[in-house]
């Protein structure tokens, strides 16, 4: 098959769920002998390889302005696979604002699947123009998409009971993280930190991932232990600001990781922690039970979905009662080792790449 993907900001990857989503699928696509392009943002790459492993990856500009980035780029991409690359018949979308240019797709014949991530317009990053947008999106993705890809039950049983509309579930992946002994000196060192002697988050600062809560329950702890917070924003929101001022000795904030170092601190940590208050799917918490890191995370229905038995789970956003359960892992050290194995075992035999790759394949070929 020869598939198109679009509305991610490109390969590789160096933002979040969406891109990371992409990258892992179309590797293993391109292993399969399926021919794939990936569109990426000519603004976000200096280095533009024509290739990624054996994806081709093709630049198109966008506007620079934030609210109209992601609409702009994915327009122009459309247009380009509509006329240029007109060979790519099977498509696959990513972000349900970007469902506003499937109708044009359909009229050029195209085969569309479209990853929605949650529910866009209850994001509190949003503003009220951007909240229309993703939900007008939201009625142009049950309407004109081939397919629609959600990654949580909530999520599917959210589209079932609004819309009527059937869709397909297929989780994000996660790799399997190692601890690897070279690379994880040097990567400890740098950061001043020591292997299992941590807390960790992993995620975009924004206020929905509910960081200040987090800093706040981790202030209250009796414990030596720093925490530290992977993760950034584009922008130089005043809740960013704030975050950064947290920054000390027992509060790291690190900023973005990437490679071989993200993993490593990931793998080293004692506790995955998140207080995220919206979720799909999460590809860290997936990320981290793949490196056999214990995880306690807030208890919404999408997380429960996502861990089932497998981490720890505090009440829906109670933060004292997060302190509280985080406390106790803290005292009861047996508990964090034995969950941390059992979300293991449950990556392994729920959310592995090859797996998720090939459901996409499956989808792709009923059309």
């Amino acid at each position: 098959m020869k598939i198109a993907v679009l509305g991610i900001r490109g390969l590789p990857a160096n933002y979040g769920g969406f891109e990371t989503c992409a990258e892992h699928t179309t590797l293993h696509w391109t292993k399969q002998d399926h021919e794939v392009l990936v569109y990426c943002r000519k603004g976000r790459y200096d280095s533009r390889a024509k290739n990624h492993g054996k994806v081709r990856l093709k630049y198109i500009s966008q506007l620079s302005t934030k609210s109209l980035e992601t609409l702009s780029h994915s327009f122009l991409s459309v247009l380009d696979l509509c006329f240029i690359e007109r060979g790519y018949k099977i498509v696959h979308l990513y972000n349900s604002g970007n469902a506003l240019f499937l109708p044009i797709l359909r009229l050029f014949g195209k085969k569309v699947t479209i990853s929605v991530d949650g529910i866009e317009w209850k994001r509190d990053k949003w503003g009220k123009i951007a909240k229309t947008i993703y939900k007008i999106g939201e009625w142009f993705t049950v309407k004109f998409a081939h397919e629609v890809i959600v990654d949580n039950k909530e999520i599917e049983d959210y589209y079932l009971k609004k819309y009527n509309k059937a869709t397909t579930l297929i989780a994000y992946g996660s790799k399997v993280v190692q601890q690897n002994p070279e690379i994880s000196v040097e990567v400890l060192k740098s950061n001043q930190l020591q292997a299992k002697n941590y807390f960790i988050f992993v995620g975009r600062l924004v206020p929905e991932k509910g960081t200040h809560h987090l800093i706040k329950a981790y202030k209250s702890l009796k414990t030596e232990l720093p925490l530290v917070v992977i993760g950034d924003d584009h922008s130089d929101s005043e809740y960013k600001k704030e975050l950064f001022a947290h920054d000390s000795d027992t509060v790291r904030m690190l900023g973005f990781k990437y490679g071989d170092e993200y993993e490593q601190l990931l793998a080293n940590a004692k506790i995955y922690i998140s207080a995220s208050m919206l979720e799909g799917t999460s590809p860290s918490l997936l990320a981290a039970m793949g490196a056999k890191v214990c995880c306690l995370v807030n208890g919404i229905p999408e997380n429960k979905s996502t861990v089932e038995e497998s981490a720890y789970t505090f009440e829906e956003n109670d933060y004292e009662n997060l302190a509280t359960v985080w406390q106790d892992l803290i005292d009861h050290p047996e508990k964090v080792s034995q969950m941390g194995e059992k979300g293991y075992d449950h990556v392994l035999k729920n959310y592995t790449w090859e797996k998720i790759s090939a459901q996409y394949i499956d989808t792709f070929s009923r059309l």
